[in-house]
């Protein structure tokens, strides 16, 4: 029975986690709830996001979101920043971990009250000042060493980079490229969670078939339902994942 809410709770997680992000905010404190120690919260979650990436990233290629060149590139400092943040992720206190993700939510909620710039202009990419082509560097390895400490909550921050730093990207282009990047760099942290033995499979397995569902179901809502209805479920789930931090840390 656990292993099959764990399941349906993966269906869910993985669907908000490609429309927009913070699925891992209800996985971690269930896998917690359930018993799981922190870092086998942590390490177990991310094989599910893997899976659950993978057929995201199947639906918007079929539908013909391939940005891969630019998510290539922003994956190299991502990458650099992850390799940095795992060595700390396996030796974080629960309360610092807790701590944290309550801090960023916090963030995150108050950057997106800002007034967006999102465009529905297609790749128009080019033409990036030398300032925000270090800009990027910078801010991708410091999302790199997060989601290499946590995960959680990282997928908002790459959608905030993005949207400040390159606004003339559309919602769905913004979401592919996040889902690759942090599919490549994830893929090289996660493997050495397992390595550690810090994986519980059994908890893994259920919550990745759940999450492989949720992303195929994620993948072709972002691409279909229309950009306003998208930014507006992304701002929901941000509020309510922001409340329910604020009064969990309490």
């Amino acid at each position: 029975m656990t292993l099959f809410i764990v399941f349906l709770v993966g269906i869910f997680a993985g669907t908000i986690n490609i429309i927009s992000a913070g699925g891992s905010l209800i996985v971690l404190p269930l896998l917690i709830f359930f018993g799981l120690p922190t870092t086998i919260a942590n390490a177990s979650n991310r094989v599910a996001i893997l899976v659950q990436n993978l057929l995201g990233l199947y639906v918007f290629y079929i539908k013909g979101m391939r940005n891969i060149k630019l998510s290539l590139i922003l994956s190299i400092p991502a990458i650099i920043g992850s390799f940095i943040g795992v060595h700390y992720a396996i030796n974080l206190p629960d309360a610092i971990f807790n701590r944290m993700l309550g801090i960023i939510m916090l963030l995150v909620l108050i950057i997106m009250i800002i007034p967006t710039k999102w465009k529905d202009s297609k790749h128009q990419t080019d033409e990036l000042s030398t300032f925000r082509k270090v800009l990027l560097v910078l801010v991708f390895i410091a999302l790199g060493v997060y989601g290499g400490v946590i995960q959680a909550a990282v997928g908002f921050l790459f959608i905030i980079a993005l949207n400040l730093i390159m606004p003339k990207l559309n919602y769905a282009e913004v979401q592919c490229i996040k889902t690759l990047v942090i599919t490549i760099y994830l893929s090289l942290s996660t493997f050495v969670f397992i390595f550690q033995g810090y994986v519980n499979w059994p908890f893994a397995i259920s919550l990745s078939l759940g999450s492989g569902i949720g992303g195929f179901i994620g993948g072709r809502l972002t691409v279909s339902l229309p950009e306003k209805q998208l930014k507006i479920i992304m701002f929901l789930i941000i509020f309510i994942l922001a409340i329910k931090l604020l009064i969990g840390n309490h």
